[in-house]
């Protein structure tokens, strides 16, 4: 059984694509596809940066989503098909449209909306993120609810990203105090992360209700592969949860390590970072040091996680639809 993982904001970096791009036919022809849909030079941002440029959660999100999807269909394209998918944060939606829930073009349109909303949010109500390290997740809960109720402004837990990871999420005053506190109680490290807003937290409201009527207009599908929300660790199987839990992902934590606890719980016995970057390799590997991971780089590396993992897939399966 094998899980594709799909990375989220963060895990960008200039030149990223770049290799499989020059080396691949396929690979080349999504970034010209991105460009059309996009109206601009999303390889150019990808292969040279700046990083300021990168960085911008309006060019990061489809970024992130084209190289992703990239992956996915070079990894389709030399016969590996996954049990599972999942993504963190924008993962999502490259993992749903390896899922077939869309088709690229659409899914693209979604995830530049999406960069949008939260853009504006972010800009109209300011915030910072953290990522505590080494310390109780249940208890960065509690502290967090302590001292968002005692000063009346937003504050709560972003992601719970491994057992030793949780990123909290508010306005930049509540970040300071509940940082205070968790060190003061014995958190290793409090890490101040470089965002753009407060992601995940009831500050992205304004950006929810924007984003809902976008989902609600775009037409989607049943996954065609089990697809686990951050929402809430568990399969979404049908549109209508889709349509619910996409929105809510914006104001809501992404609950990493228990979509890692499902799957371990099912059996799965492979996982592929698929996208750019290598963070979510090492949040497993801080879950379940044993759980073999492959990760991508130059296109070679596509074909040694198909030979490592191809032994892994399930029996006999319906072929898939092609990805378009």
């Amino acid at each position: 059984m094998i899980a594709f993982m799909f990375p989220g904001q963060g895990s960008q970096a200039a030149g990223m694509g770049k290799d499989w791009a020059e080396g691949s036919l396929v690979a080349s022809e999504y970034f010209e596809r991105a460009n059309q849909a996009l109206g601009r030079d999303l390889r150019k941002i990808c292969f040279e940066g700046p990083e300021a440029e990168l960085t911008d959660t309006r060019n990061t999100q489809p970024a992130l989503y084209t190289v992703s999807c990239i992956a996915a269909r070079l990894l389709f394209d030399r016969g590996l098909i996954s049990d599972y998918v999942l993504g963190h944060s924008i993962g999502e939606y490259a993992a749903l449209y390896f899922a077939r829930s869309y088709d690229f073009e659409t899914g693209l349109r979604l995830v530049q909306k999406r960069a949008e909303v939260m853009a504006e949010a972010a800009s109209s109500k300011p915030g910072a993120m953290a990522a505590v390290i080494r310390f109780d997740p249940a208890r960065i809960e509690s502290i967090c609810r302590e001292v968002s109720e005692a000063e009346g402004l937003p504050l709560s837990v972003a992601g719970f990203n491994s057992p030793e990871q949780t990123v909290i999420s508010g306005t930049k005053e509540m970040v300071e105090k509940a940082s205070a506190v968790l060190k003061a109680e014995g958190a290793k490290r409090v890490v101040t992360l470089n965002v753009s807003g407060a992601f995940h937290s009831a500050l992205m409201s304004e950006a929810q209700g924007a984003f809902q009527k976008v989902v609600e207009a775009t037409p989607l599908r049943k996954p065609s592969t089990l697809f686990l929300s951050n929402h809430d660790a568990r399969p979404a199987t049908d549109v209508e949860t889709l349509k619910l839990h996409l929105p809510r992902q914006l104001t809501s934590p992404v609950r990493w390590t228990d979509s890692l606890k499902f799957l371990k719980e099912q059996g799965c016995q492979a996982y592929v970072e698929v996208g750019p970057g290598t963070v979510l390799g090492g949040l497993l590997s801080k879950f379940d040091p044993d759980a073999p991971c492959a990760q991508l780089s130059d296109l070679a590396s596509f074909d040694t996680a198909v030979e490592r993992f191809k032994p892994c897939l399930c029996g006999l399966r319906p072929q898939e639809d092609d990805l378009t």
